[in-house]
């Protein structure tokens, strides 16, 4: 049995995606009899606030991981380490894999704040020299890392993400939509405020189904980022403010009934690794219409609509058409459905063991 490590102190310290992807990951390894998961923690607990996650966050990355962790690791007696972070060890005596979601610091740093491009270029960089085998999530990332990173392709293994079992068809509790200020027939965009989520894109686009006269309300579901003031002052010059609801970060309870309840789910990201909230929305019965960029295509299938983000008119007709159509959104759900069926945590675990396993038999 390979008796694993897995880095998980980012799962206190981010309410984001990735640490969401690293304890579903978990969950669904521990499920496994061919692996031991030995979770991995930097020792103490975050202070109340932000400012004692900012400590945390970083004793985290230039004490606990550069250095304490490979102790650990031995101390431990891993087979391996895994940080899904990804930061590694300047040193490690076991083999490491590092899980490194896309290379958007090298193509895009305008998305980005310079302190998350500095990070990113000096951590990220070192995790992918270091590492025996690098775990991706879609063909796409593989590609930009592999020339970031000037990295040999063998070395990458695409591993998709899987879709947790709670995103499932169903009624959308009215009294919870109420409780976020939603009512009446809506279209739903998710994502952390910033600007590679192509919000400003969105709003504009429903401008314009407003002016058209569709009775329709977009809500906007997602933390602070950076970028959140940049769109509240959209919103607050929008002719349409009257019909834009912002619901701030949501619980998964809260995000699965604005998934079943919405007529549309959009998502024109500029730029993705993988594109989770896709299949979220179409495990959870929503038609979607998304980017035809990066990794969103290989996500998506034939399931979504696919627009340029850019195209806001385009977009405009795409949310239209669909929420005015229901035999339509009957269609898009069915293949939705089948779509979403597709990844799953157990296939994601079981494909991260098969790493695993090519990892020790070349160490």
């Amino acid at each position: 049995m390979i008796r694993a490590g897995l880095e998980l102190t980012l799962c206190e310290l981010d309410r984001g995606g990735t640490a969401g992807a690293a304890r579903s990951l978990h969950s669904a390894l521990q499920a496994r009899e061919d692996v031991e998961v030995v979770p991995v923690t930097q020792p103490g607990q975050p202070r109340a606030g932000s400012g004692g996650r900012i400590v945390r966050g970083l004793q985290r990355e230039l004490a606990w991981l550069p250095a304490r962790l490979a102790r650990e690791s031995r101390r431990l007696e891993l087979d391996l380490l895994h940080c899904p972070g990804p930061v590694l060890p300047a040193r490690s005596s076991v083999p490491l894999v590092a899980t490194i979601h896309d290379a958007l610091p090298w193509r895009h740093p305008e998305w980005l704040t310079r302190t998350n491009v500095l990070s990113h270029r000096l951590f990220v960089r070192r995790a992918a020299r270091r590492a025996v085998a690098i775990i991706t999530v879609s063909e796409h990332a593989r590609g930009e890392i592999a020339e970031a990173y000037d990295i040999e392709p063998q070395r990458i293994h695409v591993v998709p993400h899987g879709v947790d079992a709670a995103f499932s068809p169903g009624d959308a509790p009215e009294g919870m939509l109420a409780g976020l200020g939603v009512s009446g027939p809506f279209v739903l965009t998710v994502g952390t405020l910033q600007p590679r989520k192509n919000v400003s894109a969105v709003i504009g686009a429903f401008e314009r189904i407003v002016a058209a006269g569709e009775r329709l309300t977009l809500v906007i579901a997602g933390g602070a980022g950076w970028g959140e003031r940049e769109t509240a002052e959209r919103i607050g010059r929008s002719p349409a403010a009257d019909r834009i609801v912002m619901t701030g970060h949501v619980s998964d309870e809260e995000l699965l009934a604005l998934y079943r309840g919405t007529r549309c789910f959009v998502f024109p990201s500029r730029y993705e690794g993988f594109g989770l909230p896709v299949l979220e929305a179409m495990a959870a019965g929503a038609p979607v219409v998304c980017s035809d960029r990066t990794s969103l295509p290989e996500v998506a299938g034939d399931a979504a609509t696919l627009v340029s983000p850019d195209d806001v008119v385009a977009l405009e007709r795409a949310i239209g058409h669909v929420a005015s159509s229901p035999d339509l959104r009957e269609g898009m759900v069915e293949r939705g459905l089948a779509q979403a069926a597709r990844f799953t945590w157990e296939r994601c675990a079981a494909e991260t063991v098969g790493v695993y396993r090519d990892v020790l038999s070349r160490a």
